[in-house]
C-alpha cells in the first residue's frame, strides 16, 4: 500500500506542479508537500494511532512536563541555527538552487514559516508525550545549550543527524529544482516516441521522481510516525565512500581521475532506430526503473548513512542493492558503446575507470551492511535473501541435478 502511495504522490506532485506552472522552486516545494501528504494519511495516520492506543500516559508533574519541552525547543533553535550558519557560510550550500530559492521567496514564506513554528511546538509536545523515551537526543542538545549535564553520544548522534540531513536534502531540492527547469525546457511526452531525445526524456523523469522521493525521506523523519532515524553511521571510511557518490565531491573526482565520460557518444556505435538501439535503450531506462523503485520501497524512510528501519519488501525481496546494482548496471550499458567507439587502449582505460566507479559502491554497500547488522533484523533479512534471494534461485536452477538410477 505504501509503495502505490509514494509513487502517486510523487507522480501527483510532478504532474500537477507542472500543469500549475508553477516555476521550479514552487514546483519542487508543491510535489514535496504532495508527497508528504500521501505519506501521513497512508503511512503516518495508522501509526500515530497505534502510538496513542499503546501508550500510557505518563504520571509526572506538568511543571516537569513543560520543562522538558523547553529544553528540547531549545536544541531544536540551537541545531537549526547552525544549519542558518551553515547555509550563510560554506559556498556548497550558498551556491545551491535550494538555499538561492529560500532566500529569495522568503518574503512569501513568512506566513509559512509562522504556522510551521506553531506546529513544530505542537509536535515536539505530542510526541512527548507519547513517547516511551522521552529523554531523546534533541533533549540532550537542548541540556548542552543550557551548560547542563547531558550525554555526550546524543548530541554527538545529533550533530550527524543535522550534517546528513542539511548536506542531502539541499542536494535533492536543489537536484530537484534543475530537473524541473529541465522537464520544463523539455517536456519528454511531446518528444517522438522512441528516438533518443524520448528516452533521454523518460531517464530525466525518472531522476525527477527519484529526486523528489529523497528528498521527501530527509524531510519526513517524524518520530511520531515511525519514521525516525534510529542510528546514524559512525565510521570515516561509511562516510566517505557516501559522500564521494555526491556532488561538489564526485565531479572534482571524476574529472580529476576517473573521467570515463569523456569520449565518443554511443551513437557512433549503435544506430539510432535499430533494434540493438531500441533494446539497448529499453534495458537502460530498464535499469532506471528498478533503481527508483528501490527509492519508491523505502517510502518516507529513505536516507543516507542511516538507519530508519529494514527494507525488505520491493526490489529488496531479492537482492540486498537493487539501487546500487541496477545503477552501476545502467551506467555500463549506456557506456559500453563509447568504450567500443574509443578504440582498444583508450576503451580499456575508461571502462577501468567506470570500475573504480563500481568499486566504491561495491565499498559504500558493505559499510551500509555493517552498520545495519547491529540489527538482528538485518541479519534475518540476510539470511533470507542469501537463501531465497535472486542469486539463490539462479544458483539452485544453473545447478547440475543428480542423475536418476
Amino acid at each position: 500500500m505504501i509503495q502505490a502511495a509514494t509513487l502517486i504522490g510523487g507522480v501527483a506532485g510532478i504532474a500537477l506542479s507542472n500543469y500549475l506552472l508553477l516555476e521550479p522552486g514552487k514546483a519542487m516545494a508543491f510535489a514535496l508537500f504532495c508527497l508528504l501528504l500521501v505519506w501521513i494519511v497512508f503511512d503516518g495516520m495508522p501509526a500515530a494511532r497505534g502510538v496513542w492506543a499503546s501508550r500510557q500516559r505518563r504520571n509526572e508533574a506538568s511543571a516537569l512536563f513543560w520543562r522538558r519541552i523547553g529544553t528540547k525547543l531549545v536544541g531544536l533553535a540551537a541545531l537549526l541555527g547552525a544549519v542558518v550558519i551553515a547555509c550563510s557560510v560554506f559556498p556548497f550550500f550558498t551556491q545551491s538552487l535550494a538555499v538561492q530559492w529560500f532566500i529569495g521567496a522568503g518574503h512569501t514564506t513568512i506566513p509559512i514559516s509562522i504556522v510551521l513554528a506553531g506546529a513544530t511546538i505542537l509536535y515536539v509536545a505530542v510526541t512527548d508525550l507519547v513517547a516511551e523515551e522521552p529523554d531523546d537526543y534533541l533533549h540532550q542538545v537542548g541540556r548542552a545549550v543550557l551548560m547542563q549535564d547531558f550525554r555526550e553520544e546524543d548530541v554527538l548522534f545529533a550533530l550527524r543527524l543535522l550534517t546528513i540531513k542539511c548536506f542531502f536534502l539541499v542536494l535533492m531540492f536543489s537536484s530537484g529544482i534543475a530537473a524541473l527547469s529541465d522537464l520544463a525546457d523539455k517536456p519528454a511526452w511531446l518528444l517522438p516516441p522512441f528516438s533518443a531525445a524520448w528516452f533521454e526524456g523518460l531517464l530525466r523523469l525518472v531522476f525527477l521522481l527519484d529526486v523528489i522521493l529523497a528528498a521527501g525521506g530527509y524531510i519526513a523523519t517524524f518520530k511520531l510516525f515511525g519514521w525516525h532515524v534510529r542510528a546514524t553511521e559512525t565510521t570515516a571510511l561509511g562516510w566517505l565512500v557516501c559522500l564521494i557518490c555526491y556532488e561538489p565531491f564526485f565531479p572534482a573526482i571524476s574529472s580529476a581521475f576517473v573521467p570515463y565520460g569523456a569520449g565518443p557518444g554511443w551513437e557512433s556505435v549503435i544506430q539510432e532506430g535499430s533494434v540493438v538501439y531500441f533494446v539497448w535503450s529499453v534495458a537502460t531506462l530498464s535499469c532506471a526503473i528498478i533503481y527508483v523503485w528501490a527509492t519508491i520501497a523505502f517510502g518516507p524512510r529513505f536516507s543516507n548513512l542511516t538507519h530508519r528501519g529494514i527494507i525488505t519488501s520491493g526490489p529488496y525481496r531479492f537482492i540486498k542493492h537493487p539501487a546500487y546494482v541496477s545503477k552501476n548496471i545502467s551506467w555500463w550499458l549506456f557506456a559500453t558503446p563509447s568504450f567500443i567507439a574509443s578504440g582498444l587502449a583508450e576503451g580499456l582505460a575508461r571502462a577501468g575507470m567506470l570500475a573504480i566507479v563500481s568499486l566504491i559502491y561495491l565499498l559504500r554497500a558493505r559499510a551500509e551492511e555493517r552498520m545495519l547488522s547491529r540489527d538482528p533484523a538485518y541479519r534475518q533479512y540476510a539470511e533470507t535473501v542469501a537463501a531465497h534471494g535472486l542469486l539463490a534461485m539462479a544458483k539452485r536452477r544453473l545447478a547440475p541435478t543428480a542423475p536418476r538410477v
